[in-house]
């Protein structure tokens, strides 16, 4: 991986306009930033260092492209893009998968998400329903595992913790690994167990999962299972503690009850790492228009799962696999050597096969359009949740998918400062505001 330590610098020194842009990752096959043409980089799909670049990317909001339609791939991969809830621990703890190449059974990887053009990921720190206990011993074998990874990676694979750590590593070239935990049931109803938790670099706590804790209902047993209540009153210090410590509160699989005490008690933004809107598709799962004002009104943000189950009540799993693997065989006789082309002819072959079965990513879309239309384009982002055991939309069915939402706004008349927002950097402001 090359390396430009002073690019920052040197771009600073010779274009003051650029004094306010953040940077980010080399990119595959990224387009020049005059020209449009293919800087030539090229991508190895069985590597563990799967991409070679020399084209920093940047997080600028000034106006980079002209013509949307025709680069909106290009916008793509120029852009930072982030990913705030992931799963694919799981399967590389449990099953064996090597986050560093292309397993065939996992919806995600290092080399799918530079496929994609991702640049930071959210790992989700999480514990299996098969584990009865020890919950705490076992998040922290997951740390282990991604600090291993790390140290046998280091000029392709960071680990941060704030928001210079991560600026630092963007600038360098390497993909990003940030921490975010699911279900508070973790921290087995210890403030202690909550505080090494950041002290190891998880910077989100979802207070709860689909399981009630010693923190609080979960919107599961509030809707299906009629339980009553909301934070406990350890939950209101964890709370408390949580914005003391500089970690985000994750309201994504709390009960309706228990999230308007947070926002009442919280000083800091609150997140939803992974969830969509409740009006469009009626699932416990999801936020209603009043909770997403009150993200909002919090300076928050909320990432829009890929979930077929999230975003469309009439979905059927076995029309959208069908779709799926129509669509991936057919991308397969695309060279991916330029990236910016493969998803042009990639995006012309899906258009070209459209399906009236399943569910379309146009579905997605209509998600981040509502909330777009009822508080704004800046508390919204991506929490795919691939690899947690989910079937997503049609057009995204693994990793690799990520531009065609980028081409999806463009055609939907999002701004490319819209854009850019939406891919990450909604989600760098909040990070920044709570983490440092």
């Amino acid at each position: 991986m090359l390396n430009y330590p002073n690019m920052k610098t040197i771009l600073i020194l010779l274009v003051p306009a650029l004094l306010m842009c953040n940077f980010a990752c080399f990119t595959p096959g990224a387009k020049d930033n005059e020209t449009g043409s293919s800087s030539g980089n090229t991508f190895k799909t069985d590597s563990t260092t799967p991409v070679k670049t020399d084209t920093i990317k940047s997080n600028t909001t000034l106006n980079k492209y002209t013509d949307l339609n025709k680069d909106a791939f290009a916008l793509h991969y120029d852009a930072i893009v982030i990913d705030t809830h992931n799963d694919i621990l799981m399967p590389v703890f449990l099953e064996g998968a090597d986050l560093n190449r292309n397993n065939p059974g996992t919806q995600s990887d290092l080399v799918k998400w530079k496929k994609g053009g991702l640049d930071v990921q959210m790992f989700s720190i999480y514990v299996p329903e098969r584990y009865k206990s020890n919950h705490f011993s076992y998040v922290m074998k997951l740390i282990d595992k991604l600090e291993e990874n790390q140290a046998e990676h280091p000029e392709t694979f960071a680990l941060c913790t704030n928001s210079e750590e991560l600026q630092a590593a963007l600038n360098s070239g390497k993909f990003c690994g940030l921490m975010g935990a699911e279900g508070g049931n973790m921290i087995e109803g210890s403030m202690e167990n909550l505080e090494t938790l950041y002290s190891r670099g998880v910077r989100y706590l979802g207070l709860t999962w689909n399981t009630s804790n010693a923190i609080a209902i979960s919107a599961r047993d509030e809707t299906d299972r009629g339980k009553k209540g909301g934070l406990t009153e350890f939950g209101r210090d964890v709370v408390k503690r949580m914005n003391e410590l500089g970690m985000m509160i994750d309201v994504s699989h709390l009960g309706e009850t228990a999230f308007w005490e947070v926002a009442e008690l919280s000083n800091a933004p609150i997140i939803a790492s992974h969830s969509n809107t409740y009006s469009l598709c009626p699932h416990y799962r999801n936020l209603t228009d009043e909770q997403i004002k009150a993200i909002a009104k919090s300076g928050g943000y909320i990432g829009i799962n890929f979930f077929y189950k999230f975003l469309d009540p009439s979905g059927n799993p076995g029309s959208i696999k069908s779709v799926q693997s129509k669509y991936k065989n057919g991308s397969s006789q695309f060279n991916d050597d330029d990236l910016v082309r493969f998803n042009e002819e990639r995006y012309e072959y899906i258009q070209n096969n459209l399906s009236n079965s399943g569910t379309s990513i146009d579905i997605l879309i209509d998600h981040i359009d509502h909330i777009k239309n009822l508080v704004g384009v800046d508390y919204i982002g991506l929490g795919s949740d691939f690899d947690g055991s989910i079937t997503t939309v049609n057009e995204l069915y693994d990793a690799t998918c990520y531009p065609i939402i980028t081409k999806k706004l463009v055609e939907r008349g999002y701004t490319e400062e819209d854009i850019r927002k939406i891919l990450g950097g909604n989600f760098m402001r909040v990070f920044k505001q709570v983490c440092g």
